[in-house]
């Protein structure tokens, strides 16, 4: 969900809780680093990395290990001092995209993962452009985003208005950089619980606004009658990755 109306997200600690959850009953990191591998090949250079919203450092930690230097960007002061402790190595800045002033620094890979329904739509467009500005010859951009079709979006749809317009960004960058430094992946990833408590938990997480704890019935009742497997409960999350490259 995006726009001027977006919703507040859960409280820290409620919200930390279930991103763990979702994390260990998801297939989504090990897939999402797989597709990430696919555009590092095609970087040179491996001087420095840049994610914009690292949440807990689960593709951060991972792929820092191909760069010399890493810089964080995070809103979420909880996971600033964590990812701070963690990784004392890394420059953490605790500060939002649309904020940040990096000065001349530059960097070979920017990851943009599952951060862009936080800021108005309006926005997107000014997001990249200051990203691919960013970027060093021969770099690459990763903006991941949740598909407009699928599973997890049906499930958006039953309980609120799925307003992601990834067909929209494509378009514009396309028009804005042309077809050969656009890039477009599709993925499909599982998530699976035993119990449906967790999965409702999760369906919470994926709503973002606290507003639908009122709907946690509504929500296991979804639950219970569509993604019910012999075992217990699976949603299947279809995403989109779109890549850009600076020539060089």
């Amino acid at each position: 969900m995006a726009g001027k109306d977006r919703p507040v997200m859960e409280e820290e600690a409620e919200y930390r809780r279930q991103l763990d959850l979702f994390t260990r009953s998801s297939t989504e990191k090990q897939i999402e680093l797989v597709k990430l591998g696919e555009v590092l090949a095609g970087i040179t250079n491996r001087d420095a990395f840049l994610d914009i919203g690292a949440g807990g450092g689960y593709l951060t930690i991972p792929l820092s290990q191909s760069f010399e230097k890493t810089v964080i960007v995070e809103p979420n002061g909880k996971q600033v001092d964590f990812l701070r402790r963690r990784c004392p190595e890394f420059t953490v800045h605790h500060d939002t995209w649309g904020n940040i002033d990096l000065g001349g620094t530059f960097f070979d890979f920017i990851l943009c993962s599952h951060v862009l329904y936080y800021i108005d739509s309006d926005a997107w467009l000014p997001a990249l452009e200051k990203m691919y500005g960013r970027l060093a010859p021969g770099g690459r951009i990763a903006v991941v985003l949740q598909s407009p079709i699928g599973e997890v979006a049906a499930f958006f749809n039953q309980f609120t208005r799925y307003d992601v317009d990834i067909l929209g960004l494509w378009r514009d960058l396309y028009m804005r950089y042309g077809d050969d430094v656009v890039g477009v992946r599709y993925f499909l990833n599982e998530i699976w619980t035993e119990s449906l408590e967790d999965m409702a938990d999760i369906g919470l997480f994926l709503l973002i606004d606290r507003r639908f704890r009122a709907c946690r019935d509504e929500i296991r009742r979804y639950i219970e009658a569509n993604q019910r497997v012999p075992g217990g409960f699976r949603m299947m999350q279809d995403e989109i990755l779109l890549s850009l490259r600076k020539p060089g």
